[in-house]
């Protein structure tokens, strides 16, 4: 998931803005020239001025209504945008210089700010690839960077993390040795445990946070309903308070719930209560337990952040991962009764 910064202002602008760019230029250039055929009658001669810059406008159209609909960013649109209008303004300099040299030779050209316009709008249809292509290259790079900073943290918790349930199986083990006391043995069998959970733990971290090729529909509340089977709720509950669609990949996201479910139980009260419903432009899951701190709410999806003396901190983390790799935008607040509330909106 791409993250806007505060002061991203292209990108807050172009959310404003009642039509894409992209589209309204592929438009824009697709009437002018569609109403010029129609003039002409659809002679031969005007079918081939424009065949290939109406195919280019109509493309262009096309491009961005795919863009839109893979989740694009309104920032690589507008970078799209850029590359295809840079197209329109390069094509419509070389074409003009070409036509001043036929009117420099005498010959001059029939029409020419509508070759003008024609050569543009192929120039936008050439754009309009090359700025998909660098927005493609920039979201494998940002993987790139997800992927090291998942692998440098998977590294922190193997020297880190694993080192003190190491230690102590360890020591419990030659205790058990020099004492020959078989309850040491208990200790160790705990100790390593412990580090089994916290491999997994942090696999999951790695493994959820790679970008999700193949979503498909899912019901919300079938989500919600098979990640609460999974976890142990002792006296918790939880109900849904409404249905919506969501492009999932299943597994991850119902491990995403189920991580949810888990922090509510453990940092709340045996008796918590969880609600999970639709919101604008996703949804949300919302406890009535103690809530988070306002001062704690993005540190607390930061991997490696626990406030128990035994946890990992990775819980959250990969319910982060999960939304990245979705393209989720995660917000946390209080809900209506005072707990937490984490809300999952589609990135923009």
């Amino acid at each position: 998931m791409q993250r806007v910064a505060d002061d991203d202002w292209i990108a807050e602008v172009g959310e404003q803005l009642p039509v894409s760019p992209l589209s309204a230029l592929g438009l824009f250039l697709a009437a002018i020239i569609g109403t010029r055929l129609a003039l002409e009658h659809v002679s031969s001669r005007a079918l081939l001025e424009s065949v290939f810059p109406l195919l280019a406008a109509t493309a262009v159209v096309f491009a961005d209504r795919w863009l839109v609909s893979r989740g694009v960013s309104t920032r690589d649109r507008l970078t799209v945008f850029g590359y295809g209008l840079g197209g329109f303004l390069a094509a419509v300099l070389v074409t003009a210089l070409h036509l001043y040299v036929l009117y420099l030779e005498g010959t001059g050209a029939r029409a020419p700010l509508y070759l003008l316009l024609m050569g543009g709008t192929v120039g936008v249809g050439a754009g309009t690839v090359a700025g998909i292509y660098e927005i493609q290259q920039r979201a494998a790079v940002r993987e790139a960077e997800r992927q090291s900073a998942r692998l440098e943290a998977f590294a922190s918790v193997v020297s880190h993390d694993l080192r003190n349930p190491l230690s102590v199986a360890q020591g419990r083990l030659r205790a058990a040795f020099t004492s020959g006391d078989p309850d040491h043995l208990q200790e160790v069998d705990a100790a390593l445990t412990r580090m089994d959970e916290l491999i997994e733990e942090t696999l999951s971290v790695a493994r959820s946070g790679t970008q999700v090729e193949d979503p498909y529909d899912v019901p919300l509340v079938e989500l919600a309903s098979d990640a609460w089977t999974a976890v142990e709720t002792d006296e918790a509950t939880y109900e849904t308070v409404g249905d919506r669609t969501l492009q999932v990949d299943p597994l991850r996201a119902k491990q995403l719930f189920e991580n949810l479910y888990r922090n509510a139980i453990e940092h709340g009260r045996e008796d918590v209560h969880i609600r999970v419903g639709p919101c604008d432009g996703g949804f949300f899951v919302a406890d009535d337990g103690p809530g988070i701190p306002a001062d704690e709410r993005e540190e607390v999806l930061e991997q490696g952040y626990t406030t128990a003396e035994d946890g990992s901190g990775l819980g959250l983390a990969i319910v982060r991962a999960i939304a990245d790799a979705h393209g989720w935008q995660v917000a946390i607040g209080e809900s209506e009764a005072g707990g937490a509330r984490f809300e999952f909106t589609n990135g923009g």
